[in-house]
Parts: C-alpha cells; structure tokens; sequence
C-alpha cells in the first residue's frame, strides 16, 4: 500500500509493525517503564490508523488492544478471564472510536490545526469515562510519566487532563509531520509550535522545583504494616472468606483468634514508633481485622496508647459482621493525642468484585481536622485515591496532610502509589500512604519523596520519615476538570461542525449534478 499522493510509497508491513509495536508499549504503560511508553505508542498506533482505510485502522485497534490490555489485566485485576478481557475490550473499543473519528474528521495530510482534534478528543474521553467508570482514572495515559517530576507539575494547574492532552499532541503531530515531510518548512513552523508548548511546560516543571521550599514544619510519621508469620493464619482466613468458602462458628473463632495476634503486633509496633519519636502513625488498610463485636475493645485500646504517647493514631480496621448481607466496614479512625476520637471514615468506593459486594460504603467527603497542631488531618482509603473529584470538594479544602492507608498486590505496586502521588500534586497537601503488599511512600505537594517502602523488598514493613506538613497553591483546586471539560465540548463541537459540513458538500455536489444539462 502506499501513502497519500506526494508521498513515497512504504512497504506494506510497516503500518502493521507499528500496530504490534504500540500495543506492546500499551502493556508498559502501568509498569515502572512506562516513561517512553507514554509517548510513544500513541505516535504508534495513529500512525497504523492514518495508513489504512478507516474501518481497517479501527478494527485493528480494536482487535490489538484487546488482546493487549486483556493480558496485562490478568495480573493487574483479581478476576475472571471473561471479565478481564471485557473491561479491556470496553477501554480499547473507546480508543478505537476516538482513532477512526480522527481519521474521518482529520484524515492523512490535514492542516496543522487538525493535529488538535485527537488529543482533545482522546482527552475529553478520559475525563467523561473517568465520571461513569468503577475505576475512575485507572488507566489514565497521564499515569505513565509519574517518573518525570518536571511534568507531573502540569497537573497542579490542569489536572491529569493536560499531561494527557499534551501526550497525544505529541502522538499527533509526529504524524502530521511524517506525512507533510515533503514541506520541510511548513513542518519546521509546526514542530516549532509543538516544542515551544512543550518547553513552557518543562521550564514551569522545572521552575516550580525549584523554588519550592518547605511546605511547612515537618513532623515525624510512621507507617505500620504487620506481615509474615505472625498474619500467615489471618491472611489464609480472608483468602478463604474472598473466594467463597463457608465458615461455621469454629472457623470464626479461629479467624478472630489469628486477626488478633495481628492486632496484638499492630499496637506493640505503634507503641514502638511512639516511643522513637513519631507524631502521626497510620496502619495499613485492613492490617488490623475484627469481629464487629471486638471492635470497641480495639478501638479502647488504641485511643489509650494515643493519650500516654501523645500521637495522632490513624487505626485502618477491617470490621465483619458474619451475620450481615453486607459484611465489611472497612474504616480509617483517627486517634487524637487526648484519647478521643478526631473522625472515623468508612471507604467511599469499595473496589469492585468481592469488597463492592460485600462492603458499607461510607460518604465521598473527605473527612479534615484542622488546626491539630500537626496540620489538618484528613484521610481516605486505598482506591478512594483513584478519583480526583473525590479531593475537591468544600469538605477538603484546607487539607495539609491525607493519610491514606492502602492494600495493593504485587502487580500494581508501582502504578497504584504512582496514581495517589497526583492527588498530592493536583490539590497540594503532603500524604502519608502506608500499604499492605505495596509500596508505601510519603510526599509532598509537589511530589517530592521523603520516604519509601517496598513491601516485597524488606521484612520491617515500617515507614519512617520527617514530612513537611502544609498546603501548596495549586491552579487545579480552583478550576477543577475545566481542561478535560473544555476538550471534550471542543471535540463535540468540531464532530458537529465535520457532519453539517459534509452534508452541505453533498448537498452542493447533488445541486451540481442536478443542474448539468442532459444528453
């Protein structure tokens, strides 16, 4: 096949190569190598569009990336087969719809200005997806450059939004480029545009480094994990309890029995860290279990190691009421140096499958205590750090430091701290986020790492660190989504404007050949 007229012909593999080669960097993109990734397999993918006849690039797109994210899903999301090919054929049939309508509305050889339409389309798609979708930004193409501190600042002024746009510019210029390289000044004009954006954004990245100091006083925290032997028994009840099995009364007791030495652990190791100088203490999710029934007992115990050690306790508890359809209370209660109880918050958005199921979902306001004395403490829990909205509302204004208790799994210990760091960055408070079979980190407003902790890298699964506590400025608090809003009105408007357009040409076009003389 060959490309459009002026154009020299490409050998006919070449577009299929790029179709496989930007799939495998798809399979990146979650990874800790997904920097290049990022840029890349966009540039891949349209270029393989923009060479074949529309409904050819879509089903390609379509086909590849199925089969592409479905295989990365088996590790990254406990499930089905079924269910895991489903949710990527559902991603990849969006993708693939936002490629072909490019290719019908822009189309191979387009102006500079038609470079736009995909990244707002690609975009737009994310933020709207991103409001109706279970798993909230997961997913987002602006994940896979959390390794460049410099262009994660973008997002305190526009959100995960424009790092995406950005991406899929580059994607798209690339393209509009290779296909006008016989115009070697026109392509000059366009790839000059394109660099100068980019280098604004880089110099403010760098500059907002740069100047940054201290948000504010610095506080010692401690993250806790229990792991190992002393939870082997705990760990195997819940095993079993997530994949079905039945428990009688014995089976419960057993369960309570090894959720309690866990327990046990969990406060000798916060008495520890008190006594080492640590203000703020969190547990990860669900480290301590109970019966709904002890958890009072628990709950005393903690707030009374609060008052004589004077620290703040965050307490995640995973609480079962065997007899109840819904079963889970998973909550973060904090613990103020006076004993009493500062606020409880129960996980707004349970992760679906068997926690969804089984969960008492709590409110999506994040719960803030100000003027503690180390800042205004507020928390949420785990997947509750995948929705951006969920931080920016009037509830979490004034929010210095977020605790953020997690549970991960091996296959998403990178990408899911990656995720939570951009709430930091997006809204400007420090966060604290401890997780079991992770990785536990803290940071500051500006992404700024002050400790880390790989779960499956040592047996002390404690974090340790002197974070700065305060609140930066962000443009992002104050216009929210405005960018993705903007991009995925822009693109309706331009698929609009491409229709009435198409049908005036036809119009005209059946006018002339009504108005041609006949034989």
């Amino acid at each position: 096949m060959s490309t459009e007229k002026g154009s020299q012909r490409l050998p006919m593999f070449l577009p299929w190569l790029a179709l496989v080669g930007g799939a495998g960097m798809s399979m990146l993109s979650g990874s800790r190598w997904s920097l290049l990734p990022g840029w890349l397999m966009g540039a891949l993918l349209l270029f393989f569009v923009r060479q074949q006849r529309p409904w050819v690039g879509f089903v390609g797109i379509l086909c590849v990336n199925t089969l592409a994210t479905g295989l990365v899903n088996l590790e990254v999301f406990p499930g089905s087969i079924a269910g895991n090919f489903g949710m990527a054929f559902g991603g990849a049939l969006f993708l693939a719809l936002a490629f072909l309508a490019d290719r019908l509305v822009v189309g191979p050889r387009a102006s500079f200005a038609g470079t736009l339409f995909l990244p707002a389309a690609m975009t737009g798609l994310e933020l709207f997806s991103s409001m109706g979708s279970p798993f909230g930004t997961w997913g987002s193409l602006a994940y896979t450059q959390a390794g460049s501190p410099v262009l994660v600042q973008l997002v305190s002024v526009t959100g995960l939004w424009g790092l995406t746009f950005v991406l899929v510019w580059f994607a798209s210029v690339v393209n509009w480029a290779f296909e006008h390289r016989d115009e070697g000044r026109r392509v000059r004009r366009g790839v000059a545009v394109f660099a100068g954006v980019l280098g604004v954004i880089l110099a403010f990245g760098a500059l907002r480094l740069a100047r940054a100091g201290s948000v504010g006083e610095r506080v010692q925290v401690a993250g806790i994990t229990v792991a190992g032997e002393v939870a082997a028994g705990r760990e195997a009840g819940l095993s079993r309890l997530i994949q079905g099995g039945t428990f009688g009364d014995e089976d419960w007791r057993a369960f309570a029995e090894a959720s309690g030495a866990v327990n046990e652990e969990l406060l000798r190791l916060s008495e520890r860290e008190a006594e080492r100088g640590a203000k703020i203490i969190l547990w990860s999710e669900g480290n301590a279990v109970v019966l709904a029934g002890q958890l009072p007992a628990l709950l005393s115990r903690g707030s009374a190691l609060a008052r004589e050690r004077r620290v703040w306790l965050g307490m995640a508890v995973a609480s079962l009421e065997p007899s109840a359809e819904r079963m889970l209370r998973n909550e973060l209660i904090l613990m103020g140096p006076d004993g009493s109880v500062a606020w409880r918050y129960v996980k707004a958005r349970p992760v679906p499958g068997w926690e969804a199921d089984h969960s008492i979902p709590g409110s999506q306001e994040v719960p803030v205590l100000r003027d503690a004395g180390v800042g205004n403490l507020g928390g949420a829990i785990c997947f509750d750090g995948d929705f951006p909205a969920h931080f920016a509302g009037p509830a979490s204004r004034g929010l210095e430091l977020l605790l953020l208790p997690a549970s991960d799994w091996r296959a998403i210990t990178s990408m899911h701290m990656r995720q939570a760091m951009f709430r930091a960055v997006e809204q400007g408070f420090s966060m604290l986020r401890q997780a079991n079979q992770g990785l536990s980190m803290a940071v500051d407003g500006y992404g700024r790492v002050y400790g880390e902790l790989d779960h499956f890298k040592t047996e002390d699964r404690v974090l340790r660190a002197e974070l700065p506590v305060g609140r930066v400025p962000t443009l992002y608090a104050r216009i929210g989504d405005s960018v993705g809003v903007v991009s995925g009105l822009a693109t309706l408007g331009w698929l609009g404007w491409a229709v009435v357009a198409g049908l005036a040409r036809r119009w005209r076009a059946r006018g002339r050949l009504q108005a041609q003389p006949s034989a």
